[in-house]
């Protein structure tokens, strides 16, 4: 037990000595918690959800965090298997990973000692960081696939959508005011996008009861960052700056798919570019808002809302037409 404080902590200092050096908090798993996570979560143990998230990029801490809310209520709860031996199935430890039986030996296979005390199911900062490998090895790196890497963990569909429900409430998404710097309000814009993973699609919803369409959903996400947007994906082709080059993507930038890409008027999908060739969207009815890549065959160009449209016959590195 000493040794698993003493682990505990050593992980908690490591990252208030990051903070202390003014790095960026992507450096320790992604974005602030909410109150609703700095409420639920042990304070010893959001740290680690956030360093061992943080060894995958991609991968947000908040949905190790509810895998581990779900599991185990953080290691809180008495049920069989979570301070020792294992459950019905075969599962053991705070993040009820595979030990035997019906779970498989899963532990054996992505075991991390974090700790430095020797890899332990049964202790929080080994389970969490395995837990992490785990996700990261089966979809989550890079953000290729979160919703099937959790899915993965529990082959079960309503486990995925509980989950990223519950992520949805430990990231923070408070909105920014008007005219705040464009890599403010891109951020909060991701942020916000990735918040929604999960959610049911629905034509013509902007967030009502959790619902959105593709354009339903840049909106909501952009009005967290100050910026109002248009309501449709062909009306918000004309939001911003246009980014041409695939390589100049940033993070926040609109991504349009179009079923002709030679007409700018037959746009009928968009997303949002959060990094490594991905982007967060609201596909189609029966679906739900998730992370996939942005490049296919109707992509037909992005947009900067944080940049103002450039002026007629203006060129850029950015804005300039391909030739």
């Amino acid at each position: 037990m000493v040794k698993l404080l003493l682990g505990v902590f050593a992980v908690v200092f490591l990252v208030l000595v990051l903070m202390a050096l003014g790095l960026s908090t992507s450096l320790i798993g992604g974005g602030a918690p909410s109150p609703q996570a700095q409420q639920d979560i042990p304070p010893q143990l959001l740290p680690v959800y956030q360093t061992a998230a943080d060894g995958c990029p991609g991968l947000p801490w908040p949905v190790l965090a509810a895998i581990g809310k779900v599991e185990s209520d953080h290691g809180r709860s008495t049920a069989p298997g979570v301070h020792s031996g294992a459950n019905f199935a075969g599962a053991a430890g705070p993040m009820q990973i595979g030990i035997g039986g019906k779970a498989g030996d899963t532990f054996a296979g992505y075991a991390v000692d974090a700790d430095g005390g020797g890899a332990s199911v049964y202790s929080p900062v080994d389970a969490i960081f395995t837990a992490a490998s785990y996700l990261c090895r089966n979809g989550a790196a890079r953000g290729a696939d979160v919703a099937g890497a959790i899915f993965a963990y529990n082959h079960a569909p309503w486990y995925v959508t509980k989950v990223l429900a519950i992520a949805s409430t430990y990231a923070a998404s408070q909105g920014l005011p008007p005219g705040a710097p464009a890599e403010e309000v891109a951020a909060a814009a991701v942020q916000f996008a990735y918040n929604q993973l999960g959610k049911p699609y629905q034509w013509g919803a902007t967030g009502e009861l959790g619902f959105y369409d593709c354009s339903g959903l840049m909106l909501r996400a952009y009005q967290k960052g100050g910026i109002t947007l248009p309501r449709t994906s062909r009306q918000q082709w004309y939001a911003g700056t246009r980014v041409w080059n695939a390589a100049d993507l940033l993070p926040g930038d609109l991504v349009f798919y179009a079923y002709n890409t030679a007409d700018p008027a037959t746009i009928h999908h968009v997303g949002i570019y959060i990094g490594a060739g991905n982007m967060i969207d609201a596909p189609y009815t029966g679906a739900t808002v998730r992370i996939t890549p942005f490049l296919r065959g109707d992509f037909i160009g992005a947009v900067r809302p944080t940049a103002a449209p450039a002026p007629a016959g203006a060129a850029t590195a950015t804005t300039a037409a391909p030739g």
